[in-house]
């Protein structure tokens, strides 16, 4: 099975992600780049019925270590 994948563009106040189905489907959010913007990321990936995705962030200077770190 094919792992989706979430492609995450990070800034200092808000992160993007684009989940990527198995299908090919596109699906984009916007998040803040809190504690609270990981737990709604984790929510809507779990609406989304995701329980694994193989994610991909760009390297942002220190903007990325807490979402990296979260996981």
């Amino acid at each position: 099975m094919t792992e989706p994948t979430l492609g995450i563009d990070i800034a200092k106040l808000k992160f993007n992600v684009c989940l990527i189905n198995p299908s090919g489907k596109l699906k984009h959010r916007v998040f803040p780049n809190t504690a609270t913007g990981f737990e709604q990321l984790l929510e809507w990936l779990s609406k989304q019925g995701i329980k694994r995705v193989h994610a991909c962030m760009e390297a942002t200077g220190t903007y990325g270590e807490s979402l990296a770190l979260s996981a």
